[in-house]
């Protein structure tokens, strides 16, 4: 029997990217962030998912931009230059059956405002040829009989795997913000919320009547620390090595008691001490 071939131990770069927050719960939470994770499991990635998931998790990924159906990304891996990343989904044609159906259908575009992915949008790309979640199998084939897959992966490192650990970190990013905000999977496939929400009368209503006065949202906060912060969820793209609801809720708590004196009119006074645990000096 042959010897098997031995690879050198490459140690990733120490990098200060973007950092994943909430890898653990996209299994556990809304059914397109489950369908996100289920199909890059079905791309046979084996231990590419865990080191991808650590690099996104390390802040391995310092760069990440999306523009429509188009990802670039760079990734600090055990080279000293980054490695290029770039993604190109297939979009919608022009004149999509799809966005049109969209339109006629308020409630629908409605759900996706507030971040609710109705399934009937899955059928409605469907209807164009266009997978909704990216797929591990070819979609077809070109004029040359060659397969043609939904997601052009492409990124500089050596690995002839696709996707590499690199390309899973970033679609393990991109999955986090698409949780958040399902408006994000149609974006990759070529739909815009704007070209979806008719301009009118209604747009350019008085910002005024959306205000909650300061004693009344001090009222109903009463008894929690940062009810706004955790209403935020996970930030996407977050850079700290803390979590960011976990440092906003510190920095709340303290400023909080400070923010409420000052709204009702008392002094305060923070030349020396503390002042509601905030420490000068």
């Amino acid at each position: 029997m042959g010897s098997r071939k031995r690879y050198p131990l490459r140690i990733a770069r120490t990098a200060h990217g973007i950092r994943a927050q909430g890898l653990r719960t996209l299994t556990h939470s809304a059914w397109w962030a489950r369908r996100w994770v289920a199909s890059l499991e079905t791309m046979r990635l084996g231990a590419r998912m865990g080191r991808g998931r650590q690099y996104a998790i390390a802040g391995q990924v310092t760069e990440l931009v999306s523009e429509g159906s188009h990802v670039e990304a760079c990734v600090t891996g055990s080279r000293p230059d980054p490695y290029k990343v770039s993604l190109d989904f297939t979009s919608v044609p022009e004149g999509s059956s799809a966005e049109a159906a969209l339109r006629a259908e308020p409630m629908l575009v409605a759900r996706l405002l507030a971040d609710d992915l109705p399934t009937d949008v899955e059928e409605l790309l469907r209807a164009d040829g266009v997978p909704l979640f990216p797929k591990a199998a070819p979609v077809g084939t070109n004029a040359e009989g060659k397969p043609v897959y939904d997601v052009k992966m492409h990124c500089t490192c050596p690995d002839w795997a696709r996707p590499c650990k690199h390309l899973v970190a970033v679609l393990l990013l991109l999955g986090e913000e698409i949780a958040r905000h399902p408006a994000a999977l149609l974006a990759l496939r070529g739909i815009d919320m704007e070209d979806l929400v008719p301009e009118g009368p209604g747009a350019s209503a008085d910002p005024g009547a959306a205000l909650v006065s300061f004693d009344a949202a001090a009222a109903a906060g009463a008894g929690d620390a940062a009810p706004l912060v955790r209403r935020l969820g996970a930030v996407p793209y977050w850079r700290g090595a803390v979590r960011c609801q976990e440092a906003l809720s510190r920095i709340y708590s303290r400023v909080r008691p400070v923010a409420i004196d000052a709204a009702a009119g008392r002094s305060i006074d923070l030349r020396s001490g503390t002042y509601g645990g905030i420490r000068n000096g």
